[in-house]
């Protein structure tokens, strides 16, 4: 894959889920079942097996909150929001890359240990940027667990949640575009 993926997540939990979540410190990834599973699905050039997952620990000290903050510096920042009714945010140009996407899923899927048993989400890194229909990972959060799927086409996801990345990435392309004065 060698276009610019795009990020989407969406959780539906409690505020005081995610508080716990941010105040938390990142963890170090284990590699399971799942996760090798996953990686097996995917397709690049010159793939070595999985037997390390970078994480985003700069510091000791630093919580999850910092992690989260850290992406709002980028160039094309996370956009997002956050209420009772759950998280989520968007990144329109993530990567193009699966050792570069690891971090950011072990960092996601470390949030389920904090969801209550009916939360449920989702998290995709797909080509909205480029208009095409190729899936780098597609996380799904359900009864306290997140589980990587092998979806590799966005068809393969349930269409009304397509619809809402696809609404919420171009919500944020647009506010980009506003910022910069490259609206219409």
């Amino acid at each position: 894959m060698s276009e610019l993926s795009s990020l989407y997540v969406s959780i539906k939990t409690k505020q005081e889920n995610l508080e716990r979540f941010f105040q938390a410190k990142p963890v170090t990834p284990k590699i399971d079942q799942n996760w090798t599973s996953w990686w097996d699905s995917r397709e690049m050039y010159g793939k070595s097996p999985l037997t390390k997952i970078s994480y985003y620990n700069y510091d000791k000290e630093e919580t999850n909150r910092a992690v989260f903050d850290s992406f709002k510096l980028d160039p094309y920042p996370a956009q997002g929001k956050e209420g009772r009714e759950g998280w989520g945010f968007t990144m329109i140009v993530f990567s193009e890359n699966y050792e570069e996407i690891l971090p950011m899923l072990a960092w996601l899927k470390s949030i389920a240990p904090y969801l209550d048993a009916e939360d449920e989400g989702v998290a995709i890194i797909y080509d909205f940027f480029w208009s095409c229909s190729s899936v780098m990972a597609h996380l799904v959060f359900a009864g306290q667990q997140a589980s990587l799927r092998p979806t590799t086409e966005t068809s393969e996801i349930e269409p009304k949640v397509m619809a809402e990345a696809n609404k919420t990435l171009q919500n944020a392309m647009d506010a980009i575009d506003a910022e910069s004065g490259y609206a219409d």
